[in-house]
């Protein structure tokens, strides 16, 4: 089961919603534009967010991206400007374009597991009061201006080889200009322009 596209998009008086344990898919746009909504309630049924699922939610504050969720789509949480906190669970594989793109209040971006393998061009874009990131295994591309933007970004942490990072003059351009790389001395592909 899942919640067609656009169901709820531009609903503007809509503050909070608990999604029922029936539905597996939030598909495309589904409460795209609803600017008050600052609780939601996804059940562990679903796998997927689909294209601007949440896009524009700009209250919402904290959601918690449940454990069965293979991918998250593209602009999924666009422009959730309140968006304070980002964890990744285990189970995802993928972070689509521009997934997070504007989530200029996020402080903190955890992934739970080693099974996230790309990270989408803009991903991470613009989200200003990010302050770490650590990169995990897994990981084996990062996208144009995935962190681009992330002026807040002052250390930056990869606990496998350096991934293929696709558009290196962007993709952290824009960062802390006193940001730190980490990474594991066995580990291979690192300069010290690995980050800019």
């Amino acid at each position: 089961t899942s919640i067609g596209n656009t169901a709820f998009a531009g609903c503007t008086g809509l503050t909070s919603i608990t999604i029922p344990d029936s539905v597996t898919s939030i598909e495309s746009e589904v409460f795209y534009g609803c600017t008050s909504l600052d609780s939601v309630i996804i059940p562990t049924s679903v796998t997927s967010i689909e294209s601007y699922a949440f896009a524009g939610c700009t209250s919402l504050g904290t959601v918690t991206i449940p454990a069965g969720v293979t991918s998250i789509g593209d602009n999924a949480f666009y422009l959730c400007a309140s968006l304070d906190s980002i964890t990744i669970p285990a189970s995802v594989t993928s972070i689509g374009i521009s997934a997070f793109s504007g989530c200029t209040s996020t402080t903190s971006v955890t992934f739970q597991g080693t099974s996230v393998t790309s990270i989408g061009d803009n991903a991470f874009y613009l989200c200003t009061d990010l302050a770490s990131i650590t990169i995990p295994t897994s990981v084996t591309s990062i996208g144009i201006s995935a962190f681009e933007g992330c002026t807040g970004l002052a250390t930056v942490s990869f606990l496998g080889n350096l991934p293929t990072i696709i558009g290196t003059d962007t993709t952290f351009s824009g960062i802390a200009g006193s940001a730190t790389l980490y990474y594991l001395q066995d580990k291979t592909g690192f300069t010290s322009n690995s980050i800019g």
